[in-house]
């Protein structure tokens, strides 16, 4: 079997990449470990939190601002329902470093913002308890995205532009074959030129290089009943990150109708590899459930269901959007946890690199080269 690009995995990034490369013309094959749209990824867990004015600083802006372009094309190529755009607030105190760049961030690109006080949040918003001193920034180009629906979405508008896809498949080797290289799985063998490195979490099996320099972190989710569920729905509560008292939660509205997610940056040590997930503990819950109800006091102070997941993180927290031109290596990994709401433009970004097409997005710190090691 032979290709001109084949991409190996099938998630966030990789989905996108391949999208990207077969809308292009390419002759490209997909290969993922497992189905597509699996639940072990790393994007897995019902939502994710679309933002435009970010608090990581206005550098990000234009990608998303490209991103969002492209999750709407994907929902008009594929009549998906993949974003909601409730709008977003991140919730904080006054004149702190988050809400100051999230403010310059919007007012450096002309974003759609509103920046509330106190008295303002309280009435708009109720379902959040805040303190005098805090502010919020209204993102109105920000909201809710449907990751596993995003993934299959991306997958079928790719195969609708020829792409093959191969799933169940671990690839275990590269190897060099007259001059290309030779992609190895226990069933089948693919050549092709150029490869996309797309594994997330599972990086540094095809490349323990790398090991020591990536880490891999434990991600939980939560899920909390409110007591009024028609408080929570889209069009009431927007999607949300919140800082106070050294604690960092976000969330999304309902989309079941009767849960609200709730999480937390990550609080376990790094692992090995994706088997290694931790497994909650009743304290570990009892803490998130008491922050929870804390900030948002409709919520029912236990969990209706929780997941642990991962993702790879990179010092700095900058992704690996890199080609070695020598091997024909793409990574496109190493999205430390920030990375789903950016996929449709990284997945741009990996193809312009293998086609040579010039994209001002590309940011030399996404280099491996860049990267402190």
């Amino acid at each position: 079997m032979d290709a001109d690009v084949v991409v190996i995995g099938l998630g966030s990034a990789g989905s996108m990449a391949l999208w990207q490369l077969a809308k292009r013309g390419l002759d490209v094959i997909g290969i993922e470990q497992f189905g597509v749209g699996h639940a072990r990824g790393s994007y897995a867990g019902d939502s994710r939190l679309f933002r435009s004015a970010v608090h990581e600083g206005p550098r990000y802006v234009p990608r998303l601002r490209r991103a969002r372009e492209l999750w709407l094309e994907l929902e008009r190529e594929t009549g998906r329902h993949l974003y909601d755009e409730c709008g977003a607030l991140q919730i904080g105190a006054a004149g702190s470093g988050g809400i100051a760049k999230s403010i310059a961030s919007a007012e450096e690109f002309g974003l759609p913002h509103e920046v509330l006080d106190a008295a303002a949040l309280r009435a708009r918003y109720p379902q959040h308890r805040v303190d005098d001193d805090t502010v919020a920034v209204f993102d109105r180009h920000a909201g809710s995205l449907y990751p596993e629906a995003s993934v299959l979405a991306a997958v079928e508008a790719a195969r609708s532009h020829g792409a093959r896809i191969i799933t169940n498949a671990e690839v275990t080797d590269f190897d060099e074959r007259g001059g290309r290289l030779e992609i190895v799985t226990p069933d089948v063998r693919v050549t092709c030129a150029k490869v996309v490195v797309a594994t997330g979490s599972w990086t540094l099996r095809l490349r323990p290089d790398l090991k020591g320099f990536l880490q891999i972190l434990p991600l939980s989710l939560t899920w909390f009943m409110p007591h009024h569920p028609e408080w929570f729905t889209a069009e009431h509560f927007p999607a949300f990150i919140r800082d106070a008292d050294g604690v960092h939660l976000y969330g999304t509205p309902s989309h079941d109708s009767y849960s609200v997610k709730v999480a937390t940056e990550p609080l376990w040590a790094a692992i090995s590899g994706p088997d290694d997930v931790p497994v909650f503990s009743r304290a570990d819950l009892r803490r998130i459930s008491s922050w929870a109800a804390d900030f948002i006091p409709d919520l029912n102070p236990e969990p209706v269901r929780y997941s642990m997941h991962h993702d790879i993180f990179a010092p700095g927290d900058l992704p690996l959007v890199d080609l070695d031109e020598d091997t024909g290596m793409l990574l496109l990994t190493a999205f430390s946890g920030r990375g789903f709401k950016f996929a449709p433009v990284f997945g741009e970004l990996a193809a312009d690199l293998l086609t040579g097409t010039r994209n001002e997005l590309w940011d030399p710190g996404f280099a491996l080269s860049a990267h402190p090691r």
